[in-house]
């Protein structure tokens, strides 16, 4: 997506730190709830940091992302925390972890062969007790097509846009989504961008399924979003013990 690379810049105007406050709270009291001792997390898809800004609060955190320019976002809102580039599929971070985040960005794979490896990959950062916690867009249970906008003004720039997600094939495990972006710099001069990505849609069992063929126990959470009206599941993943 033109959002993650060349206009990455525009992500604190489309998507502010500040709007990810409460999500990061309820993600924290599950975390602590499976596992109340995490020390040190790594999140796999970072983007720009946002819930890690509120996370990392409360734990030592590595952020890694695909992109070098979100990293370069994340960077700005989190130099005090160590970042890698890489496939979450495949990255090293070097260390074992308490915990593995992954926030939606995981959204985006639409092969299960893809989630299987991000999933056994995680499993190779965690400690003994670690925890694995996925928060995906998703689910075929939970899924409806929809709209929505957003962006704000600051220093003397302007951000709005309007997404637009569907699933145009039932039958495909993948949904669609459209994007406009109109962008104001601090000249006032006015730019538009269009954008689209796709995303996997699969059933809870498909999850659980993986998650169990990568060594891990799922238990979906759901999620109440003051701000974000719809039905969300976060996932905990407990290490199946060897034997």
């Amino acid at each position: 997506m033109k959002l993650y690379n060349e206009l990455a810049e525009w992500w604190p105007w489309m998507s502010p730190h500040t709007e990810y406050e409460e999500e990061a709270s309820l993600y924290l009291e599950i975390i602590r709830r499976y596992h109340p001792n995490v020390k040190t997390a790594v999140e796999f898809g970072a983007g720009g940091g946002s819930n890690a800004y509120y996370l990392k609060r409360h734990f030592d955190m590595v952020l890694s992302d695909l992109s070098k320019e979100m990293l370069q976002v994340s960077r700005q809102l989190n130099p005090d925390c160590e970042h890698i580039q890489g496939d979450m599929r495949s990255i090293q971070a070097g260390s074992t972890f308490d915990l593995v985040f992954i926030h939606d960005a995981i959204t985006y794979f639409t092969d299960t062969e893809d989630l299987l490896a991000v999933m056994k990959n995680a499993k190779k950062h965690l400690k003994e007790n670690g925890i694995l916690f996925i928060m995906t867009d998703q689910f075929q249970e939970t899924f409806r097509p929809g709209t929505s906008h957003g962006g704000i003004d600051k220093d003397g720039r302007g951000f709005r846009y309007l997404e637009w997600t569907d699933d145009s094939d039932p039958n495909d495990f993948v949904t669609e989504t459209e994007y406009l972006y109109i962008m104001k710099n601090e000249k006032g001069e006015i730019f538009r961008e269009s954008d689209s990505s796709h995303s996997g849609l699969f059933p809870m069992d498909t999850w659980e399924k993986l998650l169990a063929s990568a060594g891990f126990r799922a238990t979906f959470e759901r999620i109440h979003y003051t701000a974000e009206p719809g039905i969300y599941y976060g996932i905990v993943a407990e290490q199946i013990p060897a034997g």
